[in-house]
C-alpha cells in the first residue's frame, strides 16, 4: 500500500500493544501489509494482532526487526533512549510517531473525530456501533475495547469514512485533517506538555478552528471561538439535547430533540448507565442524524450498544459483594464514576482500589484527586504508575494519601492488596486507574469467588 507516496509492506511498531497503536496496526494489516513490533508485555492487544498474522516480540532485541522494513511507527510511551528506538534511528528508518500516521489517514476519508478531555472512547464507539449497525463503509480506530466486538478497530465494506479519536496529548489532535469533530469537555490534563488550561484551551480552539464542516460542542464546554458550532447536552438550549430521562429494568430511557436537524426520537433505551453517557449518546446521535442514518437504525444502534471494557465493567456479581472496574485517571472521572454508582446502588458502600497514573498528573491535580477520594466509604492506594515518566521527587501515593480526607484509607502493594482482600467490608469493590491495574481483575475476582464459596 502507498502512504504519502511511500510504498509501505513491512512495518515495525514499538509499543505494538497499546490501544492506539494497536488499532493502527490492524490498518495495516487489514491492507495486506507484514507487522512486526515490540511490547514489554503482552497485552490482549497483542492477542489480537497475533492472531491476525502480526510478529511481536516482548524483549529488547535487534536481531528481532527484520532488515527489509519500510517504515517504523512508534509511540511517545517509549522512552526517547530505549535501545532499540536509539539502534533504528541509526539506521536511518523512516520513523514516524502514530498521530504522524494518522494525519497521513484522515485526508483521505470523511473523517470524523471526537476530541475532549473525557468521554472520547465512548463516543467513539457509539458511533462505530451505529455506522456498524447502519451498514456504513467505514474504519474506526478506538481508545478501548468494545464489549462483544472484543476489538477496538472496526472496518467494514470498502471505507470511505473515518471515525477516531482526536487526542489532546503531546497535541496529536492538531494534526489531523478532520470533517467533523466533538468536543466534549476540556479540562486541566496533560499539563507536563501544555503547562496550563490556558494553552490547553488554545490548542482545543485551534483544533475547532481546523474542522471542515460541522462542530458539536458539550453545552458545558466554554470555548469561546470565531466560528459557527453546535451545542449538544441536557439543557433544551442546545441545538440538540435528551430529555425525559427515566429509568426502566436497567436501561436509562430518554428522548431526544434537535433543533438543528428538526427531528425529534422517542424512547431511546440505553444500557450504558450514568448520566454521562446520555451526553455521549447525544453527540453520537447528532452525527448520526447529520450523516443521515435513519431513525430506527439509530435506535437499534443505541438499544444494542454494549459498552466499553473498564468503563464501569462488571467483573464480578456475587452474593454479598460486586467488583467493577474502571480506567477512570482524572478526578472528574473519578467523581462521575462515583455517581454512576451511587444511583445504581443508593444504600450500599463503596471501595476504591485507585493506581494513580503519571507522576505529573498527580502532581497538578493532587488535591482533585484528594477530594475525589475521600468520598468513598474506604479508599486503598497502589504505587503511583508511571508510564513514560520518570518519578519526580516527593510525589508519591504516600503524599497523596496524606491529603485523603477520611479516616479509612490505606497505601498497599498489589500484593498486600490480595491478601487484605477478605478485610474490605464494603458492598462494592472498585478497580481505578490507566496504568495496569487490569491486571488484578482476575485475580481479585477469583479470591471474591473463593471467600464468597
Amino acid at each position: 500500500m502507498k502512504l504519502n507516496n511511500i510504498e509501505v509492506q513491512n512495518i515495525y511498531m514499538l509499543g505494538i500493544g497499546g490501544v492506539g497503536m494497536g488499532a493502527l496496526a490492524q490498518y495495516f494489516l487489514y491492507y495486506g501489509c507484514q507487522v512486526y513490533g515490540y511490547d514489554r508485555v503482552r497485552s490482549e492487544i497483542c492477542e489480537i494482532l497475533e492472531n491476525k498474522g502480526a510478529k511481536i516480540h516482548y524483549l529488547p532485541n535487534i536481531t528481532l526487526i527484520p532488515d527489509d522494513i519500510d517504515i517504523v511507527i512508534y509511540t511517545p510511551a517509549i522512552p526517547i533512549d530505549f535501545e532499540e528506538l536509539q539502534i533504528i534511528k541509526n539506521k536511518n528508518l523512516p520513523i514516524y510517531k502514530r498521530s504522524d500516521i494518522l494525519a497521513m489517514i484522515t485526508p483521505q476519508l470523511e473523517t470524523y473525530a471526537v476530541a475532549g478531555s473525557h468521554g472520547k472512547s465512548t463516543i467513539t464507539a457509539m458511533l462505530s456501533h451505529i455506522w456498524y449497525t447502519a451498514h456504513r463503509d467505514f474504519i474506526a480506530m478506538i481508545g478501548a475495547i468494545v464489549k462483544d466486538y472484543e476489538n477496538n478497530f472496526f472496518i467494514n465494506g470498502e471505507p470511505k469514512e473515518f471515525i477516531v479519536e482526536a487526542d489532546e496529548y503531546d497535541k496529536t489532535f492538531l494534526k489531523f485533517t478532520v470533517d467533523t469533530g466533538i468536543i466534549t469537555s476540556i479540562e486541566p490534563d496533560h499539563l507536563d506538555i501544555y503547562k496550563n488550561l490556558d494553552a490547553l484551551k488554545d490548542a482545543f480552539r485551534e483544533f475547532a478552528h481546523k474542522i471542515k464542516n460541522e462542530i458539536w460542542i458539550d453545552e458545558n464546554v466554554n470555548l469561546q471561538i470565531d466560528k459557527n458550532i453546535n451545542t449538544y447536552g441536557l439543557s433544551n438550549s442546545s441545538d440538540i439535547y435528551a430529555y425525559n430521562i427515566r429509568l426502566d429494568d436497567g436501561a436509562t430511557v430518554f428522548d431526544i430533540y434537535s433543533n438543528y436537524h428538526q427531528i425529534k426520537i422517542e424512547n431511546l433505551h440505553l444500557h450504558a448507565a450514568g448520566m454521562h453517557n446520555i451526553r455521549n449518546a447525544t453527540a453520537a446521535i447528532a452525527i448520526a442524524l447529520s450523516k443521515n442514518i435513519n431513525i430506527d437504525q439509530i435506535k437499534k444502534a443505541i438499544n444494542s450498544y454494549p459498552g466499553l471494557k473498564r468503563r464501569l465493567d462488571l467483573i464480578y456479581n456475587g452474593k454479598n459483594k460486586k467488583y467493577y472496574d474502571d480506567y477512570a485517571h482524572h478526578p472528574t472521572e473519578i467523581d462521575t464514576l462515583f455517581d454512576a454508582l451511587k444511583t445504581l446502588y443508593p444504600d450500599k458502600t463503596f471501595c476504591a482500589i485507585f493506581q494513580p497514573h503519571l507522576y505529573s498528573r498527580t502532581l497538578y491535580l493532587a488535591d482533585d484527586f484528594a477530594t475525589s477520594l475521600s468520598k468513598w466509604d474506604r479508599i486503598i492506594l497502589l504505587d503511583i504508575y508511571p508510564a513514560r515518566e520518570q518519578p519526580i521527587e516527593g510525589v508519591t501515593s504516600e503524599w497523596l494519601l496524606s491529603k485523603i480526607n477520611n479516616n479509612n484509607k490505606y497505601l498497599m502493594s498489589k500484593d498486600e492488596l490480595l491478601t487484605n482482600l477478605s478485610n474490605i467490608s464494603e458492598d462494592i469493590l472498585v478497580t481505578i486507574g490507566a496504568g495496569d491495574i487490569d491486571r488484578l481483575r482476575e485475580p481479585i475476582k477469583n479470591k471474591l469467588i473463593e471467600y464468597e464459596a
